[in-house]
């Protein structure tokens, strides 16, 4: 486990699992966001994990110019999103961490301006981008909700996920509150980002939106943690968010 905290570093964790080359886009993306985010006085470090045995996705990955010295790379065979992101959580030096998906794109100033916010409202801040834009086989967009916002009901959290997996946040937010596996064949829970998103409520973290940001979710027609969850009927884990309302 990392012990070293670094200033101004942005710990970028990346999960992939059989993105194979869709992989190459995202971590086009993810370079341009590296270098904006440098020219802002900042660094990024890439903490990615290839799940599985895919020697297609590893190839795409390991071949990709995106890659520098002292950023991370590592096989597991955990076949779970949130166990992976926190593999590499655990692992990781930044002063902040990003989490980012294998198939998906994101603004240029994602990660720059995501740290902007958290250092002009505080430590308790979750950041997640403006605006969503899904992709593929689902074409549509929407603006995610500030907690903030006077429009937020938190009770409609019962029903529905506000904001999706793509967060930014300093680095004891996800080490306190590692993400619950979401294996939803086996164990009937699933949404692990929502499971987050109400826990980190819970605890007392304002989750809010970057203006001008956002993120394009690739949306398929199966593999997708989504469709898994849909398929098996997944509910959310219990949360002492709901205690409170």
């Amino acid at each position: 486990m990392s012990e070293t905290v670094i200033p101004n570093l942005i710990s970028a964790v990346v999960t992939f699992h059989r993105e194979r080359e869709l992989a190459v886009p995202t971590l086009h993306a993810i370079e341009r966001m590296r270098r904006h985010a440098e020219a802002q006085g900042l660094r990024v470090e890439l903490a990615m994990t290839l799940d599985g045995d895919d020697a297609q996705t590893e190839e795409a990955v390991r071949s990709h110019p995106v890659l520098r010295e002292g950023d991370l790379l590592h096989k597991v065979q955990l076949f779970d999103l949130s166990l992976c992101r926190n593999y590499s959580i655990e692992r990781v030096r930044g002063e902040f961490i990003a989490t980012l998906d294998g198939d998906d794109l994101f603004s240029e100033n994602w990660l720059a301006s995501a740290v902007q916010t958290i250092r002009a409202h505080g430590a308790a801040t979750i950041t997640h981008p403006q605006w969503m834009i899904a992709f593929g086989t689902w074409k549509a967009y929407w603006e995610q909700i500030d907690q903030t916002d006077p429009r937020f009901v938190p009770e409609t959290l019962m029903s529905f996920n506000h904001w999706n997996a793509c967060s930014v946040a300093r680095r004891e937010v996800f080490v306190e509150h590692p993400y619950v596996y979401a294996r939803a064949g086996e164990t009937g829970f699933g949404f692990e980002d929502w499971h987050w998103n109400c826990e980190t409520i819970a605890h007392g973290y304002v989750h809010r939106v970057v203006p001008r940001t956002f993120r394009l979710e690739r949306r398929k027609a199966q593999g997708s943690l989504n469709v898994a969850h849909q398929s098996h009927a997944a509910i959310l884990r219990p949360t002492p968010f709901f205690d409170s309302l």
